[in-house]
Order: structure tokens, then C-alpha cells, then sequence
């Protein structure tokens, strides 16, 4: 699904949000969710095999991020439709954004990578956008192996990339970058 001027008209910056690893960090330890208060983390078991675990003070500086007059949510991740209908009610944020589809794309480090295609489209609709996914650092670095050398799509202003470790997930400094560039560009 993809969200043309048409529908983003109203909205200045798009955010696109992974989940895995970035609002839910892959198996980790104590050390890993230091950066979020302790008794704010949270977990549910999904289909009775895989533990999601989130911290609802990510959340609350996430939901803060999405209730800013000209930011528009969306979700970026494999979880696809299961985002906003499992997964936003209950950590109790995301269950009213869209998820954009992968459309058949090539995952991760590959240079078609779906949701690099995404960002590049948010691009085309929003003064500017913040990608984050942990595997980021990972698709970049397989682009600059194998791309011709000239301009890239992504090395512009607008465009905010985060690429969180997938142990910790989003951190609050990510969330201090992303409420920055925001600010700047509602601003302009």
C-alpha cells in the first residue's frame, strides 16, 4: 500500500517504523534495555512461540512523536497487516497507522530492499522522513560494496536514517534525533 501527496497533504514528516529489533529488541539482556526504566518493560507471547518485548516509556516517546501535528506513522516492517492489528493493540500505539506493503520486494541488505523502496517513496510525498530499522547499517554497507560509484537517493537532509542495535532496540537518544528533525522541518 502505498500513501501518495494525496493522502499525505496534510502531514510534513513521515516516520517509518520497524519493529523487530527497533520497538521490540531480539532476545536480550539486562544490559540491553538499560537505556529504558526498568519496570517499563513489557512483553506478550504471539502465537504462543514468539516473546514481544517492548518498554512503554519507548512507547510513550513514541506515541509524543506521533501525536505531533505533521508527522504521519506508518509501519515498515515484515509484520506487515499484523503490525496495526496485533502488535499496536497491545502495546497500545500503531493499531490506526498504515502498513506499508512489500509488494513482492527483496528483503534486507539486498540493494531492491523493500523497505528502502518505501523510504525512497516517502521521499516523493514528505518534506522529509525518518527510517528506522536495524538492518540499516547493514543494507548501506552492502551498497557501498556493490554500487556504481555517483549520487545516492539517500544522502540528502531530508531523510533521517536510524538503525538501531537489534539487542537494545530504539534508545532515547535515537528519539532526541528524530524529535529534532522534526521540529526543523514542521518548522520550515
Amino acid at each position: 500500500m502505498r500513501h501518495r501527496r494525496h493522502q499525505a497533504e496534510h502531514a510534513t514528516v513521515a516516520v517509518l517504523l520497524d519493529v523487530d529489533g527497533a520497538v521490540s529488541p531480539f532476545a536480550s539482556t539486562a544490559s540491553d534495555r538499560a537505556q529504558w526504566p526498568a519496570d517499563s518493560w513489557r512483553s506478550f507471547v504471539l502465537d504462543g512461540i514468539y516473546v514481544i518485548e517492548w518498554s512503554a516509556a519507548l512507547v510513550d516517546r513514541l506515541r509524543a512523536i506521533a501525536e505531533t501535528p505533521g508527522v504521519a506513522m506508518r509501519w515498515c516492517t515484515t509484520w506487515g497487516r499484523r503490525a496495526p492489528a496485533v502488535l499496536g493493540p497491545a502495546i497500545g500505539l500503531g493499531a490506526d497507522w498504515p502498513a506499508l506493503d512489500d509488494a513482492g520486494g527483496a528483503f534486507a541488505v539486498s540493494p531492491g530492499w523493500w523497505k528502502a523502496q518505501r523510504a525512497r517513496e516517502a521521499l516523493e510525498d514528505f518534506a522529509a522522513v525518518v527510517w528506522i530499522d536495524d538492518f540499516i547499517d547493514g543494507w548501506q554497507e552492502a551498497r557501498d560494496e556493490f554500487d556504481e560509484p555517483g549520487p545516492r537517493w539517500w544522502e540528502t537532509d531530508r531523510l533521517l536514517m536510524i538503525s538501531p542495535d537489534s539487542a537494545r532496540g530504539l534508545e532515547p537518544r535515537h528519539l532526541d534525533t528524530v524529535d529534532l528533525l522534526i521540529a526543523n522541518a514542521v518548522a520550515t
